[in-house]
């Protein structure tokens, strides 16, 4: 699993609902984001590739097609990644809090 792929499914995405949210193909999506291979005829081998695809993921992660495409991609997704589980474990850092720190009348009790 890619970098991209992860930070998709950290989100709570899968890659059929972020290709209904770009308005592209689900099998074209997967391939561009899986970075599938194919053999030219040459039988030289090239990585999937598709403008709308590229633009419509770049978009809708809020960055620009050469940070989620380009040489530097890497290092802009796993920022996203970072920054998705720090907010994924503040969150459940507040849930487990009110759950199990708060009583019903929303008193606090130190043990």
């Amino acid at each position: 699993m890619n970098n991209l792929q992860k930070l998709i499914k950290l989100r709570g995405l899968t890659i059929r609902d972020l290709a209904q949210e770009i308005n592209q193909e689900y099998h074209t999506t997967q391939k561009v984001i899986k970075r599938a291979k194919y053999k030219r005829s040459d039988g030289s081998f090239g990585v999937r590739s598709n403008i709308a695809v590229e633009d419509g993921v770049a978009k809708f992660l809020g960055l620009t097609h050469s940070q989620v495409w380009g040489k530097d991609a890497s290092r802009h997704v796993k920022k996203l990644i970072r920054k998705e589980i720090a907010a994924q474990v503040k969150q459940q850092g507040k849930q487990l809090s009110e759950q199990y720190l708060l009583d019903a009348n929303c008193n606090n009790h130190q043990v």
